[in-house]
């Protein structure tokens, strides 16, 4: 298959993606014999502290690099509307567990910690402490479910179902389903994170605009912040959803066209109903 056009709107990430693994790299280069030194001094505390963040960062750090991409569209029945047809889905990945994971470990450590220090007030009697303990422990529980909410999830069938009427988009919450006249264009569009001038992290993102503001044209504003993630609160009134390029289990830019050529030939639609969606996705035969 030829190459297909990059979206003008998407950047490549800094370092092909590897940033965070560099990043995580030159930190432990510096904090593990910082963490000697500590133990060798008797400082156990604070060798365990450096171990600890390390453990919690090597996980995030192993589910920001780059993943290899399979060819991962498949023909698959689709019910919309108690209606079961055949679509072609493009698989949706899961948030890496092993983000999920150290969230969960990092919410628990911070729990037992504000438990430490509650149990120290009450056997101290001085309960100067007891602010710390509530801060730690509303900290430490908001990881802690949200690191198991992403384990969770991750269990979730997700994927980008292309059927010859619909499109059904599911992200681990309630899925989006649009009819192909409800939707006025397929976008694109790229944010970087942090400030200044460094190399920062770019997260790629494909959109899915409706005609009419979400809400009236599906009764979708239920569905709408999980359905965008971190655009929910920059994007426009009616983009339906917003689905991470990186976690898109086909070629990125395959997607991004395949919706394009499917919303702009409407004959072309059916097949989609068929193994020809398969076929021409296969041969990337979808650039007008």
């Amino acid at each position: 298959m030829t190459p297909l056009p990059w979206p003008p709107e998407w950047r490549r990430p800094p370092l092909g993606g590897w940033l965070g693994v560099v990043v995580f790299a030159l930190l432990a280069a510096l904090l593990i014999p910082a963490a000697v030194v500590a133990a060798v001094a008797g400082q156990w505390v604070g060798a365990a502290t450096i171990g600890v963040v390390l453990l919690v960062l090597a996980p995030i750090a192993a589910g920001s690099r780059p993943r290899r991409r399979g060819y991962a569209v498949e023909e698959v029945p689709v019910e919309v509307g108690g209606v079961r047809q055949t679509g072609v889905r493009v698989r949706v990945r899961p948030t890496s567990p092993l983000v999920s994971l150290a969230l969960a470990v990092l919410g628990l450590a911070i729990t037992v910690l504000g438990l430490a220090a509650f149990v120290i007030a009450i056997v101290r009697g001085d309960w100067s402490s007891l602010v710390g303990f509530v801060v730690l422990l509303v900290i430490g529980s908001v990881l802690l479910l949200g690191g198991v909410v992403g384990l969770l999830a991750s269990r979730k069938r997700l994927g980008l179902d292309l059927t010859p009427s619909h499109v059904v988009i599911g992200l681990g919450g309630e899925p989006v389903v649009l009819t192909w006249e409800q939707i006025a264009r397929i976008g694109s569009t790229s944010i970087r994170y942090g400030v200044g001038a460094v190399l920062r992290p770019v997260q790629n993102w494909l959109t899915v605009e409706t005609r009419e503001p979400v809400g009236v044209a599906a009764r979708l504003s239920g569905r709408r912040s999980a359905a965008l993630g971190r655009l929910a609160a920059t994007a426009s009134a009616n983009v339906a959803a917003a689905i991470p390029a990186e976690r898109l289990g086909a070629d990125p830019a395959l997607v991004h066209h395949a919706l394009r050529y499917y919303l702009e030939h409407a004959d072309a639609r059916p097949e989609l109903g068929t193994g020809a969606a398969i076929r021409r996705l296969a041969a990337g035969e979808v650039v007008a």
